[in-house]
């Protein structure tokens, strides 16, 4: 596996695109980057890079490590967001009609005190799942 196809692999694997990297900037993301012959592994947090968890010459070696690295964590994909609470208890009712878990996890303080937001997550492969039976999340974020 080199660094042209992991991206692509990790996505088909229900990995969230939004937790990781390759050959570029992101932020709050894992990255996998080549820099002067050596591939490092390292987290980035508001566009500043921690020290690598990994590093290697080997770029197959490279990708190996971020791979399995990144298949380890537990990929939430966002399809729902709502000021309303009913509409995400709407939302969670509609995936368990089509057999799939929601969770939910709230934001109590969005703009202002007792400004709740409800979102709705989904996990791993069940994106494909929401995908295929409601397209893709259309999220708002109001």
């Amino acid at each position: 596996m080199n660094s042209s196809q992991i991206s692509e692999k990790l996505t088909a694997e229900g990995c969230s695109p939004e937790n990781f990297v390759v050959n570029g900037h992101g932020s709050d993301v894992y990255c996998l980057r080549e820099s002067g012959g050596t591939w490092s592994v390292f987290y980035t947090e508001r566009g500043v890079d921690e020290p690598p968890i990994f590093s290697s010459r080997s770029e197959e070696e490279a990708c190996q490590f971020f791979y399995d690295f990144i298949m380890r964590m537990e990929h939430w994909h966002i399809v729902g967001f709502y000021k309303e609470k009913a509409a995400a208890e709407a939302m969670e009712s509609r995936l368990a009609s089509v057999g799939i878990k929601a969770i939910r996890n709230d934001i109590p303080a969005y703009h202002t005190r007792n400004d709740t937001r409800y979102r709705v997550f989904v996990v791993g492969k069940d994106i494909f799942k929401f995908k295929q039976a409601f397209g893709e999340p259309q999220v708002a974020y109001a």
